[in-house]
């Protein structure tokens, strides 16, 4: 496995941006097999977002998505937004920009990783878990599936009498009425939740608003017993995402990568 680190200066935030790009290796240690570094070719690869309050490492540190980018061989890219929920700003923090288009440029331009939408993945938790699917629904041909778990959703009502402070948050009730309407194909789509979530009941009303639109694409809901809003939940659930995906890249083929 390569871990690589980047600093660089992001156009679309006119400030330096941290990101982190968990690479799967492929070669093996058995000594019986040919060692080589030559690629049968390029990684797919899932954008990971973080929730409130959390940073680009988040996912690293109290989960086990490392082992599972090795094990399943897709990549994994983790970057830092402070609390912007990966909007756009009046202050210049173009985080919409930045993930919809410079930071997936600068990954499949710099690394072993697939510029093909039907190899690229979006998932997220809490906040993230809001930008996976407000990306994922805005732009249902850049990505192959959404990884929703734990995901703070709003509609229009819910944001008014909240008199909710921050970035300007989208109903995604009415985005993914739109994407639905115009009769774009959808990505696939894994919702999660746990039912002492203190955002369960906002989880289960979108499902329930989803589940008779989604037609083009696939989708999960996983309804979970016991979990709170909490890393137990999503290491789990980022693994069975990682599972449930429909992969036809080379890697998959392959197999699992037992470490």
């Amino acid at each position: 496995m390569a871990q690589i680190h980047c600093n660089f200066f992001s156009y679309s935030l006119c400030h330096g941006v941290d990101i982190e790009v968990t690479l799967p290796s492929f070669t093996s240690c058995n000594m019986d097999d040919p060692h080589t570094h030559s690629l049968p070719g390029k990684f797919p690869v899932v954008y990971l977002l973080h929730g409130m309050g959390n940073d680009y490492m988040a996912w690293l540190r109290y989960t086990s998505v490392e082992r599972y980018a090795e094990e399943k061989r897709i990549a994994i890219v983790t970057f830092s937004v402070g609390n912007k929920a990966y909007m756009n700003d009046d202050m210049g923090d173009n985080y919409y920009d930045f993930l919809n288009q410079e930071l997936p440029e600068f990954v499949e331009a710099y690394f072993p990783i697939s510029d093909s939408p039907k190899d690229r993945y979006i998932a997220g938790l809490s906040m993230g878990g809001y930008g996976a699917l407000l990306h994922g629904i805005e732009n249902p041909d850049r990505y192959s599936a959404i990884g929703a778990l734990s995901p703070a959703v709003f509609s229009k009502k819910d944001m008014e009498s909240k008199k909710m402070k921050g970035p300007q948050w989208v109903d995604l009730y009415a985005a993914t009425e739109k994407t639905v309407t115009e009769g774009k194909k959808l990505p696939d789509l894994f919702l999660s939740i746990g039912d002492r979530d203190f955002l369960y009941k906002n989880v289960q009303e979108y499902h329930k608003f989803v589940e008779p639109i989604w037609k083009s694409g696939r989708l999960r809901y996983d309804d979970l017993p016991g979990y709170e809003h909490e890393f137990a939940i999503w290491d789990l659930e980022i693994n069975n995402f990682l599972d449930w995906i429909d992969r036809g890249d080379v890697y998959k083929k392959m197999g699992a990568n037992k470490v």
